[in-house]
């Protein structure tokens, strides 16, 4: 695949498989019911002192102290945010200074730096009693120093050649072979052992080519190619990072689709990107996070992109979110984005067909037997309007992001007029008329206020002439 800049991402990234919860009511759930918080453990939040032997917080490539303690104290948080899943970086011991987690020295053992199992645990736990799932990141490769690289009976598990990627605490790592069947065995038991003791519900695998021990294996939720991931994630990232023309979304049949994301370990902040290119990184991320939350596809959300984080162009120096100083009108964005997704199963399940696209206005529909909902974000830096045709008549498109209502023109057609950068999600509902009664109130009330502001005026008048 090739990086083209200036268009979204038109083939798959990133393969999915089924991860199944329980939803109401005896639903079953299925992956793209999910809205993801990708969580770097180590860089969320220092809740327990204890574990602190390697943290240097005077050191960007050091560890900051984030542990699953911490995790525990902020799941308020993220719940309200409204997501559904949280996936975290690799929590395997790991060789010193692995702060991203992908150093894995042991698959079966927790990284102290982190806690202890039993704080894992806890932590899932919790979780689990807010309806949260947790899925953990689960590397293909391991640490430089690994024990299997000494240990001749372990040589066919591992590939000749090492890992490329673009992230330099990721190259050059002794890479899994898959092929092998002990080696496949092992990993497989190694999920077992973190569902049994940890009692996650699934995993992320990350590897060189991201194509590994994806069949028949319900328990993976996607996989990524870590010499890939900026590749695939970067056209997505140019559409949003500056004003521009936006290409619309490909859809097939082939049971395969994208995970929805703008940043991540291996790419770098988005908020740096709009940043360099004289952007409002506020304005950038409500239409960028308004797009991957609308379209087919799996949204996954890296921590601190709310508040939003900006790491100087140095993935390698993921910084450290402030949950108490990020910003509430973004914030607010993700909630109402998650909680959509949760309330309108057309946006998860339902159809994609695009609508109306012209010089940065792009307009699409999501829909299923029940609803439909329109979705128009203008990437413009000025206002578009496009006339939609083809919708029945009486009915009246209801803003859920910016509360306006759109209604029928007299010549039959629905006319979306959209501020410069700005997106809205429209449910399609019967014309209910204007509020007559509600308007009469209110224009009672004004006119009080007025014949009200009036009557004191000419007494103070008076009174002053006498």
């Amino acid at each position: 695949m090739k990086k083209a800049a200036g268009i979204l991402l038109l083939l798959p990234f990133f393969l999915l498989n089924s991860m199944v919860s329980t939803a109401g009511e005896g639903e079953e759930r299925r992956w793209q019911d999910e809205s993801v918080y990708y969580i770097a453990v180590d860089r969320f939040f220092n809740s327990d002192r204890s574990n602190d032997e390697q943290v240097d917080v005077e050191d960007p490539q050091a560890y900051q102290g984030g542990d699953f303690a911490g995790l525990t104290s902020q799941l308020d948080y993220i719940e309200e945010l409204g997501f559904t899943t949280i996936q975290l970086s690799p929590v395997m011991a790991n060789a010193p200074g692995g702060f991203h987690g992908f150093w894995v020295t042991d698959f079966r053992a927790v990284e102290e730096q982190y806690g202890t199992m039993e704080e894992m645990r806890a932590f899932v736990q919790e979780a689990h009693d807010r309806d949260l799932s947790v899925v953990l990141d689960l590397p293909l490769f391991t640490a430089a120093e690994h024990p299997w690289l000494e240990d001749e009976t372990k040589s066919s598990w591992l590939k000749e050649g090492v890992t490329e990627a673009p992230v330099s605490w990721l190259d050059d790592l002794p890479q899994l072979n898959m092929a092998n069947k002990e080696t496949a065995a092992y990993i497989k038991e190694t999920m077992n052992f973190w569902m049994e003791e940890a009692e996650v519900d699934g995993f992320h695998l990350v590897s060189q080519t991201g194509l590994e021990m994806t069949e028949d294996l319900d328990d993976i939720l996607y996989t990524t190619s870590v010499a890939d991931s900026k590749e695939f994630s970067q056209p997505l990232r140019d559409v949003f990072a500056a004003p521009g023309a936006v290409k619309g979304k490909a859809v097939d049949n082939s049971g395969e689709t994208v995970v929805q994301h703008l940043d991540g370990p291996f790419t770098g902040r988005f908020t740096h990107e709009a940043v360099e290119n004289g952007q409002n990184p506020i304005t950038r991320w409500r239409l960028g996070l308004t797009y991957i939350f609308t379209t087919p596809g799996l949204p996954v959300v890296y921590y601190g992109s709310e508040t939003p984080l900006d790491d100087g162009g140095n993935p390698e120096a993921a910084p450290m979110i402030n949950v108490k100083a990020g910003n509430e009108e973004l914030k607010q964005r993700v909630e109402k984005l998650t909680s959509m997704r949760e309330q309108y199963p057309a946006i998860t399940r339902g159809g994609y067909e695009e609508l109306y696209n012209d010089n940065g206005l792009i307009v699409f529909e999501r829909s299923d037997e029940e609803e439909s909902l329109i979705v128009a974000i203008n990437n413009a830096s000025e206002t578009k309007t496009a006339e939609l045709d083809h919708l029945d008549s009486g009915l009246q498109l209801r803003g859920l992001l910016q509360d306006g209502v759109v209604r029928e023109q007299s010549d039959g057609t629905y006319r979306l007029a959209m501020d410069r950068e700005t997106a809205d999600v429209f449910i399609m509902e019967e014309d209910s008329g204007y509020n007559w009664l509600f308007i009469g109130f209110v224009g009672g009330v004004l006119l009080l206020f007025t014949v009200a502001v009036i009557i004191l005026s000419r007494k103070s008048r008076s009174s002053e002439k006498t």
